[in-house]
């Protein structure tokens, strides 16, 4: 620290006496305080600083004469004066802005987004209740309401891990956001809420192996972060099956398309279980499912399981035609003669339509011999019409058949039926 110097000056127009210093400033005069008394002296007068503070003396540190909030603050304990432009104020470090700290130069604090370690728990259970829990899998574990103790599921049945003991933690995965509970003695109690970034160490994680879990409170729930097994390869049922059912996990493929590529030129890169029968529950859009050896896709829109594989049946006659049959494929052979016969149940989904002038006509789908007509597609005064949006179930061992319903005649219509097989 620089040569402290301090030069009071009184034109207050009366003298001034410092009682506690024992010194009267008399009007009209300066004193350099600080060849008289030392630093000490002179930062602890309470005297002076009211002088100071009302304006009855000023303050020259032997350069310039200071204010009295200056004054004051050049009088004060350790210099703040003289210092104030290194050290950071009590205010500077609570104002956004206005004062910063090097990360490197703080000790003993967590780096940011650190989790907040929990007492460790024995385990992760099920459920509380007086029964076990149906539908449990190995390693699940549940409290027994009537003795408290811990039972866990070894495949057949509930082994129970004897009473607990006091200070015994579990997390209860059925309890409002899966809350920690502790064995008081008497009773397992509830503790305060999970909070973001809580984690815990599970002592047994149905496995008879610890593993670390951190809370997620958007999912109110605890993920697992580590686990004893995690050296190890992991297959994907058992990350599926991760802090859970595994039902409707989403994979993020934002970094790109997934390939699944065996290196085996001999192996398949892909299987799907073969259903006996088509899914009937948690149905979305784009689902898809084996069955007969049949590849089927969900179909939203219109509520039914439909065949990736399509057929295209088509119909037609060369030269004007006005109410009959169309011949098959534009053939010889008129579809009220035969019929296309269907395999297996299906769905008629779109029809499309197209001459060889521009005229008008309805093209009739029917089955079965029958004149009864199951979809129609209409070309008015055009060269044709698309419809996409028919949704007509057919079955099994139906035939088709396609009549052309118009008062004048057309030229070389050609008629265009696509189906998907059903589930």
């Amino acid at each position: 620290m620089a040569m402290w110097t301090l030069i009071l000056k009184n034109s207050s127009g009366s003298d001034r006496t410092i009682t506690d210093l024992g010194i009267t400033i008399t009007n009209g005069s300066q004193v350099t305080m600080s060849d008289l008394y030392t630093y000490d002296e002179l930062a602890g007068s309470d005297d002076l600083r009211d002088h100071v503070n009302t304006g009855n003396l000023v303050v020259n540190d032997g350069t310039s004469d200071l204010s009295s909030a200056n004054g004051v603050e050049y009088l004060i304990l350790h210099n703040r004066y003289e210092s104030k432009d290194i050290f950071y104020t009590k205010t500077n470090l609570q104002t956004s802005g206005q004062s910063s700290v090097h990360w490197d130069n703080i000790v003993s604090a967590p780096s940011f987004g650190s989790a907040t370690w929990l007492e460790p728990a024995i385990a992760r259970v099920v459920t509380q209740s007086a029964t076990p829990p149906g539908g449990a899998s190995t390693g699940d574990f549940y409290i027994d309401t009537d003795d408290d103790h811990l039972y866990k599921y070894n495949g057949a049945t509930w082994d129970d891990q004897g009473a607990p003991s006091s200070g015994d933690r579990v997390i209860v995965l059925d309890s409002t956001a899966q809350m920690v509970f502790e064995f008081s003695g008497s009773t397992w109690d509830a503790q305060a809420d999970n909070n973001d970034l809580d984690a815990i160490l599970i002592d047994d994680d149905g496995d008879g192996k610890q593993a670390q879990y951190v809370y997620n409170t958007s999912t109110l729930s605890w993920i697992k972060i580590a686990d004893v097994d995690y050296g190890e390869q992991r297959n994907l049922d058992e990350s599926y099956d991760d802090s859970g059912s595994g039902a409707g996990r989403v994979i993020n493929t934002d970094a790109g398309a997934v390939k699944l590529d065996t290196g085996v030129a001999t192996n398949s890169p892909l299987e799907l279980t073969e259903k006996a029968a088509l899914p009937s529950s948690g149905l979305a859009a784009g689902q898809l499912a084996v069955k007969g050896g049949i590849l089927f896709v969900y179909d939203s829109t219109r509520s039914k399981w439909l065949s990736v594989q399509r057929q295209y049946i088509v119909f037609g006659r060369k030269g004007n035609t006005s109410n009959q049959y169309l011949n098959f494929a534009a053939g010889s052979l008129p579809s009220n003669n035969s019929g296309y016969r269907i395999p297996r149940d299906a769905c008629i989904i779109s029809m499309t339509a197209q001459l060889d002038a521009s005229g008008t006509a309805d093209f009739r789908l029917r089955r079965n011999d029958s004149a009864t007509n199951i979809s129609t597609i209409s070309v008015a005064a055009s060269l044709g019409a698309t419809d996409a949006t028919i949704n007509v179930d057919i079955s099994a061992n139906d035939f088709l058949q396609m009549y052309s319903d118009n008062a004048s005649s057309v030229n070389d219509p050609m008629i265009i039926v696509e189906i998907a097989y059903r589930g």
